[in-house]
């Protein structure tokens, strides 16, 4: 199981990464253009520094690169199995590849979609979205996020920010 978990992880960040590029604005306003790779970094599964994911009770990140609070960042989460939060968006879009356990999101008010292992998604910036985690196994996944870490919580009676 840890060979299949870091084979998909490597084919995340490397698929991810290279989507980032060809990522265009649908209103014609101007995106983050993703930051260019140099280097190297090759991070084993042991390697991850998971650490508590503030403001999610249960939840851990592992970040891989970038900083939350101040820019584009990659990461890998793991929530607990359980865990359902708020109707919410983010002023950045998000992409990611489940890697285990399932991820359901509702997105706009539509019925929540299940994610498994191996599976995909984009949210762009300020769609909202009910992030939940199906079963009795946490869900870690491997996101990236075009900005710095952020939640608005969406009043779903009247369809307004908090």
């Amino acid at each position: 199981m840890n060979k299949y978990w870091a084979l998909i992880g490597i084919v995340a960040v490397v698929g991810l990464t290279g989507m980032a590029s060809f990522a265009t604005a649908e209103d014609g306003a101007q995106k983050p253009t993703a930051a260019k790779i140099t280097g190297k970094s090759l991070i084993a599964v042991s390697e991850l520094k998971w650490v508590p994911l503030p403001g999610i009770d249960g939840a851990q990140e592992a970040l891989l690169v970038g900083d939350p609070a101040k820019e584009a960042h990659r990461a890998f989460f793991k929530y607990p199995a359980g865990l359902k939060s708020p109707m919410h968006n983010h002023s950045y879009g998000d992409r990611g590849v489940i890697i285990s356990g399932t991820l359901s999101l509702a997105v706009e008010g539509a019925p929540a979609k299940k994610l498994p292992p191996g599976s995909f998604f984009s949210i762009a910036a300020g769609i909202p979205h009910v992030t939940a985690v199906e079963g009795k196994e946490p869900c870690v996944f491997f996101m990236e996020r075009e900005g710095p870490f952020d939640v608005v919580v969406v009043d779903e009676s009247a369809g307004k920010r908090k």
